[in-house]
Parts: C-alpha cells; structure tokens; sequence
C-alpha cells in the first residue's frame, strides 16, 4: 500500500463526478465521453506515472505515451510483478482507469434517475473485483468466533459491505418516485383525520417489514458464507496472478541448473524423483529443461523471440521409432519443467486428480524441445502421471563445422578461458570441440559440496568404492567468475606440471556438472558453435550412465538427476556431449619448483598487458565520429517516438468524432434512395423524428403520427403524417413524386430546427446517440410536451399533389 494509492483513487473519482456532473448539468451528451477522455490525457503522469515528471517535457509526453499503452498492456505488467507493486513505472494506470470508469458510470445513472438509477449499483463492485482478479492469492488468517471459523475475514467483510451499500442504493433508488407520489398525494390539513393515520400506520408498517424481511436475508447469506465457503474453498484461492500463460511463468522461475546441487544433498538424493515405464524400449534420455540464455550468472531460458514460444501441442511429429512411455511424478519433483525425450508422437495423456488441468496447461517450445505444465505456478507435484509416444533414438553425433566463423561470445570477458583455449590448440571443428570437452572432463575432479558436514556427504558414500573418490570442496555457482575459477585452476596446474606432464598430473579443476556445463557450453560458444545446457536424466543399466551420475531404470532419484550441454554446427543438428568431470583420479597440488617449464609464459603476460592501452587508445579515437553520429540518432529516436505516440493518441480521440456524423450521413443516403416511395416516405419520418431526438427533444413513439408531428411543432405537421400514413395504410400506396416531394418538406423542417439552435447545440446534436437509441449522459430537458410550436393555419391541412396511384 502506497500514499500515491489513495491520490490516485481520490482524484479519479473526484475529476470523474465533476466531468460527469458538468455534462448533465450543461447537456453534453455523448461529448462527455470525449471530456473523460481528455481528463484521463490530463491526470495520467501526475496521479498514474509520477516518474515521468522528473525528466522535463520530454519525460511527460513519453509519460503520456505509456499511460495510454497501459490502458491495453497494464493488467500483463500488474500480474507480472510481485506485490506490493508500489507505483513502479506505470503499474497504478489500471486502477486510475477502474476509478474512472466506476465514479463516471455510477454517477451518470445515478443522476439519470428514474428507473435506471438503481444500476448504479453494479459499477460499485468494479474497484473490489479489480482487487480480487489482480491481488495475490494469500488471504488474511481465519478468525475463530465460538464455535465458527471465520475463513478470510478481511475479504469476507470487504464483499459483504460493498453488496449492502449496493442494497441499500438499490432499495432507495427505486422507492424515490414512489415516495414522491405518496408525498404529493398526502393532504396535510387532514392529518388528524383517522383514514389518514392508519394510512400512514399503513405505510410505515410496510416499510419495517420490508427493513426487517432485508436484514434477515443479509443474515442468512452472512451465515451461509460463513459455513460453507470453507468447506468448498478448501483454503485455497485462485487469481490471475497465479494461472497466467507459460511465458511469464517459465520467467518467474529461478534456473534449474543453479539448483543443480539440491538433488545432491542427504535429503533428495535417495529420494525417489519420478519413476519411467514402458512395454517397449525406453529413450536413451529423458530432458526437463533447456537452457539457452547466459547472462554471466546464470542460464535460463532466452528471449522467445529469438528460440520460438510455449505453445499449445494439438498434434505430433511423425516418428520412426518410438515407444509409449510413463512418467509417474513422486514426492522428490516439483516444478513446471515436465521430464519428457522430445520429439512427441501426440499430445501426453494425463493422469490423476489434475489430469483435465494438467492437460489444459501443458506446452511445449519446439526450437528447445522442452515442456511444462503450469495448472499453477508450481507446476507438477506427487501424484501426477503422463503417458506419451517419446523417440527413441541414438544420441546425434555433432557437425564437423561451426555455425559461426566469428566466437560467440566476449573472450575478452573470460581471459583464463581464452587463455586454455590458446594452450590446447584444438581446430574449431567439430572433433576439436569433442576433444576440448573430453580433457576438461579427465582434468576435472567430481564434488558436489564445500563440506563434508552432515547434510552433504551421502553423494560421496554412494560412489563405489573401486573409484577410490577422495571428498575435495567446491563452491556452487555457474557465474563467469566461478567458471574462469575452474579454468585458472586448469590453466595454473598445466603451467606449474610443464609441457612433459602425464595426463594424471593435470587434474585441478573441482565441481560437478553445473560448473562443468556451463564451461562446457562457453567452449563451444567460443569455437563458433551453438550450445546450450539440458538438465535431465540418462536411462539405462550401469554402462549407460557416467562415472558419479548413474542412469536409472525405472526410479529415477536425485542421485541420478545430470547436466550435459548439447551443441550446434553448420548442420543444425543438436548433438549431446557429457560433461560430468571423472572421479577416479584425485587432484595433485604440485609444490612451488616443481616440474617447471624450461621458459615461464609470466613475462610475455606482462608484455601483452603493458600493450593494452596504446592500442585502446588508437581505437577510440578512432571510431570517435562513429559514435558522435550513434548518440546523434539515439537522442532523436525518443522524440520521434513521443511524437509517433502522440499522432496515434489524438487519432483515436479523433476516429469517434469522424465516425458518428459518415454513419449519420450514410443513413440519411440510404433512406433517400430506398428502393420503393413508401420506404422512401418512411425513411423521411424517421429522418425528422431522428434529428429531433438528437437535438435534445424527447419524442413519443406511442401516439399517431399526427399528435407526434403537433408535439414538435412541425408547420408542414399535418400533411407529413397524413403522407406517410397513406404510404403505409393506403391501397393504392404513393408515387416516387410525392415521396421526394415529402422528403424536400422534411429538409426543409430539419434546416427550421437547425437554425433556431445555437452552434454548440448544432455541434452537440451531430454527435448525438439519442437517435440510436442511446441514452446521453446528460438529463434532456427539453421535451416533446413542453410548449411546442403551434401549426401555422395555411399548413394545417395540406392536401397531397395526387389522389390517383
């Protein structure tokens, strides 16, 4: 809850009611829609993005831009954010926009009066289920009363006082013409009569039971609320916030591979995960997530843009080989990620208590070949199960060439990876990829922990023991900097044991596949290759698995849950590649002098840094005039976006102003060209009676035509109704002659009409809805019955030009 809340509320509600109110005071009509529209242009950067009046003019008209972007894109940034949202770039523009509509909609009915007063009610509710849509799903704890447990108190009581002050409007609303007869209707002079008092007795007797009859069924909803909803509800609740598309749920999670070592520890590591059946052969692998992005710290999914969207999956693949497997989730899992070997032959059958959820909220992103399930923003739990036709097929073997000639990513960034990369002189193919990975596996050292504490030792007793695992500690993480940790392990190790060194003496880097993946996919990266790290489990015997992370067979626990990286060339096959460092041969820490290189590479370190700022010197006075032109363009492109944003506001302002006089104007053509003359006569009435309901006269459709053309005031009255009632009822009917005679003598009618009004009258009257049958929002208080012009004589009795068909 912030103060720039209630501000945002209180001013809202206020410029909305007075907007309103000056429109029914001064008959507006439908201009008062383009009135709040104006004020919503007027109040949005002050009340609704406040941040934009720090950055000048500039600032506000982007403000202004955003504002009105938001009244479509809002409620996305709202579920979005955690709560409490604050006033955060333009997250408070949908409340401004609820207040509005709410106060404008309760106050036009509400001072329309009569029968539509009573709808006032409904928009009240608007502000609280705004609330409950876009709120969190936690409600306040329970309060107990006796014997009764009162479930969200706080809520409960927030409904419940909005529906009886919309009771309490409804029931006095719709008694005020009543009360206003019984007024006008009651002598006061015979008060002492006794007729009198036991009509007023009466009267006031009706009214207590009607009071009493109301807080009665108040009370039995209150209680049946009370005793029902937590049964029903079950303690949960369910809002927007918690049931939105897969994109911005996949989003919200944190990166599977940086909780890689939770399936180590004591607690999940014999704990059983999910469990794979099935009558025929299995898959070799079975995939949870991929992860193509790395921003430094941590590899998640990328831009859907760029790697393609979460997708409903309606039909599948073709497959050449393939096996119906099941997956029955355990107590160890729980997440959106759903375990799958892509591609599919169909859509999952689900099953279990959620199976029509799960299979509702299930996609799958096709360029990853990764799937979820999100029925909620936890995903899948114990108890769900799923059956799918899944490949079977052999681990593809990786191209021979690279996607890229260039590196894809800043080697500068990473020297001690650059600097092993150089050492090993590998060629930038694929054998030269597959041999990279291959020594940084055999110079690695399995450890998935930085004690040997209880808690996290269980990994290391779980190894066999002909592996001779000796517990070496190593921190977590998979940032640039905990990876260029492994490499100048690496690097410091290969210069300390010297170019003659055996392979065992090169052991020095220490992790596990989080570490090792990430590395593993940064050498691709850096040899122009495609790449990105899949979390998952192998299955199979014993041989089919790697040292220190076993595949399984049917139960998958968390000793089996591994990390490989799969990688990319020119041919645009994925290709798997291993990277669980080995485990039988521990690190050796070789002492100072020890097999040295004949000639340390220290001074020509030293050469390349010292050369370093001459040639960035050269290089940014070089490019100089470049980035002069860059800034240049950079600085015009927002103001030629605030003002591409503000053309497009003012058109939709515009398109209601242009679009209300071409429909009138396209009516009036159609009637005139109607295709018999009694069409055309009737399409001549309907033309006077239209413009006389758009400039403000209520006219009666209940009468002749002749009484309704005496309450206008029509001098030609007489003769138009007696016109278009012989079109109508005559047998004879009437010629195209005297229909466009008639409609010449309602132009001439409307041009009287037009010209006794003033030009905002006029003006009004063009974009008036009266003649559509919608209401204006203000009170029309000139009328059919009050005071209309009288005939003039010589055209009260107007006789036709014809009396033969």
């Amino acid at each position: 809850m912030t103060g720039q809340l209630w501000w945002v509320v209180g001013a809202a509600g206020a410029g909305a009611f007075a907007t309103v109110l000056a429109g029914w005071r001064w008959r507006w009509g439908s201009l008062t829609i383009a009135a709040l529209i104006v004020l919503f242009v007027v109040l949005v950067v002050p009340l609704a993005v406040p941040s934009a009046l720090n950055g000048g003019a500039l600032a506000t008209l982007r403000g202004v831009g955003d504002g009105l972007a938001s009244v479509a894109l809002g409620w996305k940034q709202l579920l979005t954010l955690t709560l409490p949202v604050g006033s955060y770039q333009t997250v408070l523009v949908p409340l401004f926009v609820v207040m509005l509509v709410t106060v404008a909609s309760m106050g036009a009915l509400a001072l329309r009066g009569g029968r539509w007063a009573p709808f006032a009610a409904i928009p009240m509710m608007l502000p609280v289920l705004f609330g409950t849509i876009f709120g969190a799903s936690n409600v306040s704890d329970s309060v107990t009363l006796g014997s009764l447990e009162v479930a969200a108190p706080r809520e409960l009581a927030l409904w419940l006082g909005v529906f009886c002050v919309g009771a309490i409007w409804v029931a006095w609303s719709s008694g005020m013409a009543r009360r206003a007869a019984l007024r006008l209707g009651r002598d006061p002079m015979s008060d002492s009569t006794s007729n009198s008092r036991q009509g007023l007795g009466s009267v006031r007797r009706n009214a207590v039971v009607r009071a009493g009859v109301g807080v009665l069924l108040v009370c039995a909803a209150l209680v049946a609320g009370l005793t029902f909803v937590p049964v029903l509800d079950n303690g949960s609740r369910s809002v927007a916030r918690d049931a939105i598309d897969p994109e911005l749920v996949v989003r919200k999670q944190t990166s599977p591979l940086a909780g890689y070592r939770v399936w180590k520890r004591d607690a999940l590591l014999a704990t059983p995960v999910f469990s794979v059946s099935s009558s025929e052969q299995l898959p070799a692998r079975l995939r949870i997530a991929v992860l193509d992005r790395y921003d430094g710290v941590d590899f998640t999914v990328g831009d859907s843009v760029a790697v393609g969207r979460f997708s409903r999956y309606p039909s599948g693949e073709s497959l050449p080989k393939s096996s119906r497997v099941r997956v029955e989730i355990d107590e160890g899992y729980e997440g959106v990620w759903v375990p799958l070997a892509m591609p599919l032959g169909g859509p999952p059958s689900f099953g279990g208590n959620r199976a029509n959820k799960l299979a509702d909220s299930f996609y799958v992103n096709r360029d990853l070949g990764s799937a979820v399930a999100v029925p909620t923003t936890s995903g899948l739990r114990s108890g769900d199960s799923y059956s799918a036709n899944m490949a079977v097929v052999a681990d593809a073997k990786l191209g021979a060439n690279p996607a890229h000639p260039d590196p894809q990513i800043d080697v500068e960034s990473m020297p001690e990876l650059d600097r092993w990369l150089r050492v090993q002189q590998l060629p930038s193919t694929g054998e030269g990829l597959s041999d990279a990975v291959q020594r940084l596996r055999d110079r690695g050292y399995l450890s998935h922990s930085l004690t040997s504490e209880a808690g996290e030792r269980d990994w290391l007793t779980a190894l066999p023991k002909e592996y001779g695992t000796k517990f070496v500690p190593s921190p977590g993480g998979h940032s640039i900097a905990r990876i260029e940790q492994v490499f100048k392990q690496l690097n410091d190790q290969q210069q300390a044991a010297g170019e003659r060194a055996k392979e065992n003496m090169l052991v020095a880097g220490i992790g596990d596949d989080e570490q090792f993946a990430t590395a593993a996919a940064l050498i691709a990266r850096t040899m122009g290759f495609d790449s990105r790290v899949v979390l998952g489990v192998r299955l199979g015997g014993e041989d089919d698995g790697v040292p220190g992370v076993p595949a399984c067979q049917r139960e998958c626990t968390g000793d089996n849950i591994a990390a490989w990286v799969e990688a990319r060339g020119s041919d645009g096959v994925w290709a798997p590649l291993d990277v669980t460092p080995q485990v039988e041969i521990p690190p050796t820490t070789l002492e100072e002098g020890e097999l040295l290189p004949e000639y340390p590479s220290v001074p020509e370190e030293r050469d390349a840094t010292e050369s370093d700022p001459p040639v960035g010197t050269s290089d940014s006075e070089a490019t100089d005039t470049p980035n002069k032109n860059t800034d240049g363009l950079s600085a015009l492109w927002p103001i030629i976006r605030v003002i591409g944003l503000s053309l497009a506001t003012l058109l939709l302002i515009a398109l209601p102003l242009l679009f209300l006089p071409f429909v009138k104007r396209s009516r009036s053509r159609r009637r005139r060209g109607a295709a018999s003359a009694e069409i055309q006569t009737l399409g001549a009435w309907d033309e006077v009676i239209d413009l006389y309901a758009d400039t403000g006269m209520r006219v009666k459709r209940t009468g002749s035509r002749r009484e309704t053309a005496t309450q206008l005031g029509l001098e030609s009255g007489d003769w138009i109704a007696w016109t278009v009632d012989r079109a109508v009822y005559a047998p004879e009917g009437i010629r195209v002659e005297s229909a466009q005679q008639l409609w010449q003598v309602v132009d001439g009618e409307i041009a009287k009409r037009l010209s006794g009004l003033s030009g905002w009258k006029r003006l009004r009257a063009r974009y008036s809805l009266a003649s559509f049958g919608v209401g204006a929002f203000g009170r029309n208080r000139s009328t059919a019955s009050s005071k209309p012009q009288k005939p003039s004589p010589s055209n009260a009795r107007v006789k036709p030009m014809e009396t033969q068909p």
